[in-house]
């Protein structure tokens, strides 16, 4: 299938729950790469952000756009144009944090007829390929919005998603207190229609009251008829380092 494919990666957030801390969080090394140092292989320090980014290029993802905010220049010295990377990276700097569908909201003018994989950069998915399965459900559905589905047991940490047995979307729920849903999104994947939508919610509403949530656009979505989609991933692993528990599990995972 011919068609422009974007990626957007929100690293605006100040990462409060692991303050105080040494770099932005999105740096933190986490498992190790294969590096050629003098024409010999070695294993370096592999950061966080970087298995989101080569999955989101696996996948076909021709322009990769970083959301950052304040203190978070390490990211573009890290990562640069991305070309050591396999990718081309731009930089979109989020003033005011009022949520993240503003922050995806910002590379609005750049996404034009573009389909967008979207996934959060201190998380690890395994498998390697999610993405790539992601974007193909997305496009035998031919769906507006498609979630990744991964099975949780902390409801209160994530997005709890409520789904057919069509793997129509009914509802979705944020962080909810209990829930006998078992499955929570974390990356999704959409068409131009929902990034006009997306512009066209917030457009209508006021910043400030309350921090806009990306659920709440799922929802308005799913209430405007649009064709949202899930596809759950059974067996696949789910890492978040967002607190210093889940940090310590992933560095023990991945032995570093």
């Amino acid at each position: 299938m011919t068609r422009s494919l974007a990626a957007i990666i929100p690293a605006a957030g100040r990462g409060s729950r692991l303050k105080p801390f040494p770099c932005p969080k999105e740096l933190f090394p986490v498992g190790y790469q294969d590096v050629m140092i003098d024409g010999a292989l070695e294993k370096r320090p592999k950061v966080v952000s970087q298995y989101l980014l080569e999955h989101l290029v696996s996948a076909g993802a021709e322009q990769v756009f970083i959301i950052l905010g304040e203190g978070k220049s390490d990211i573009m010295q890290y990562y640069g144009n991305g070309t050591r990377f396999g990718a081309h990276v731009s930089y979109l700097f989020q003033e005011e944090l009022h949520g993240m569908p503003y922050a995806i909201d910002l590379a609005r003018p750049w996404l034009d007829d573009h389909t967008v994989l979207f996934g959060m950069p201190d998380t690890i998915i395994e498998p390697d390929d999610c993405f790539s399965q992601l974007l193909a459900f997305h496009d035998r559905h031919g769906a507006d919005l498609t979630l990744a589905l991964f099975p949780t047991d902390n409801p209160r940490k994530f997005g709890m998603v409520d789904m057919d047995q069509n793997n129509d979307v009914i509802w979705t729920y944020d962080k909810p207190e209990t829930s006998e849903l078992r499955y929570a999104w974390g990356a999704c994947c959409w068409s131009p229609a929902f990034t006009a939508l997306l512009g066209a919610y917030l457009d209508d509403l006021t910043p400030g009251k309350r921090e806009a949530v990306l659920g709440d656009v799922f929802n308005h979505a799913i209430e405007r008829k649009m064709r949202v989609k899930a596809t759950s991933f059974e067996g696949a692993r789910y890492i978040d380092i967002g607190t210093t528990a889940e940090l310590n599990l992933a560095l023990q995972q991945f032995n570093l």
